[in-house]
């Protein structure tokens, strides 16, 4: 009797990994989007706009 109530907790417990997982990628994916895409955007122009005005 005690099997069957084991692999409902083990069912439940890996779309419970498998959903935060899914979210941990989805927030880094958001990370990258939001903040390191810009900044990097933005020191890259910076830095052609120096060379530019060195010349």
């Amino acid at each position: 009797m005690a099997f069957p109530v084991m692999n409902l907790f083990s069912t439940v417990s890996s779309q419970v990994a498998t959903n935060s997982a899914v979210g941990m990628i989805g927030s880094f994916i958001a990370a990258a989007a939001l903040i390191v895409v810009p900044a990097a955007s933005f020191l890259i122009w910076v830095s052609q706009k120096d060379a530019l005005s060195r010349r």
